[in-house]
């Protein structure tokens, strides 16, 4: 009877221990599932941790309570706050606003420019018959890139169009950064070459010039690596601001009135009476003359009686 009753305790300790080892590889295997998930979550996209209990409606009224107050510029850049930050994209805008008065959109659209720290870079003014158009290019910090265009809608009374266009140039940048950095070790060696082993004129001459070409590429790749990350710290945003205005066509034939008569006669007269006393300055000798021959003419005449 004991032997028996050692036996069952013997195989429920067993069952007991097989037990907690298969809850140990059970917990083991949904961290490590939980571990994978976690892994594998995009940048682009923000997640939140919610318990397995919480259902559907849940979630929709926590988003809406984490979302209410908050502009769309806001909620965007919630929605990219995890994208890298050494990415090296260029940013470009082209749009077209119709506006109720031009001077005034243009002097307001500077005025937030300013404020954002831009500047414009060219300017161009159209008009014709049915329109006046403007045509600039801003520069605008790449931070500041969608303000700036919510800030230009604010003075628009339409908007034609909004096209915007990104250019990731990371990959570029890496591999020209990184080609730099070999030219830069490069030039090291060829320095140290030229103040150990080269002794003849011949090898410090030929040295030099090898220098003189590492340097050039070097200057090269600097020169590359400014103007893109000059593109890349500011933003080009192209705008065209356009207002319309109302052709009045000429009259065909026009009737002048009595007053616009008189008034041109009057006009008429007197450049008559300019042209005549300017004449009689021109011919001021022959009336002199004509006066001095009637003076003798009459003494003579006065004279003869």
């Amino acid at each position: 009877m004991n032997a028996i009753t050692l036996k069952r305790i013997v195989k429920s300790y067993l069952l007991i221990f097989l037990f907690l080892i298969s809850i140990s590889c059970h917990q083991n295997e949904s961290q490590f599932k939980e571990q994978l998930s976690l892994e594998n979550v995009d940048l682009r996209n923000d997640y939140d941790g919610v318990d397995d209990k919480t259902t559907d409606t849940d979630k929709k009224n926590d988003y809406k309570t984490q979302t209410r107050g908050l502009t769309p510029q806001t909620k965007s850049e919630e929605r990219t706050s995890n994208i890298p930050k050494d990415l090296k994209i260029i940013k470009t805008a082209s749009t077209k606003y119709k506006v109720i008065n031009i001077e005034k959109a243009l002097a307001d659209i500077k005025d937030e420019m300013y404020i954002n720290g831009g500047y414009i870079s060219e300017l161009r003014y159209d008009k014709n018959y049915h329109t006046k158009q403007n045509r600039f290019t801003i520069k605008i910090p790449k931070d500041k890139f969608n303000t700036m265009l919510e800030g230009i809608k604010k003075f628009a009374e339409e908007t034609d169009y909004v096209n915007i266009s990104t250019t990731d140039v990371t990959e570029k940048y890496m591999d020209i950064q990184i080609r730099l950095q070999t030219k830069l070790e490069v030039k090291k060696r060829l320095e140290a070459v030229l103040r150990r082993n080269a002794k003849t004129v011949k090898d410090i001459l030929a040295t030099e010039n090898q220098l003189r070409i590492i340097q050039e590429e070097i200057e090269v790749a600097q020169g590359k690596i400014k103007y893109m990350s000059n593109r890349v710290a500011y933003s080009t945003i192209q705008v065209e601001i356009y207002e319309t205005i109302t052709y009045k066509e000429e009259p065909v034939a026009y009737k002048k009135g009595f007053l616009a008569k008189a008034k041109e006669g009057l006009s008429e007269g007197w450049n008559f009476i300019q042209i005549l006393v300017i004449a009689l300055f021109h011919i001021w000798p022959i009336i002199l003359l004509s006066a001095i021959g009637i003076f003798f003419y009459k003494r003579w005449k006065k004279a003869k009686k």
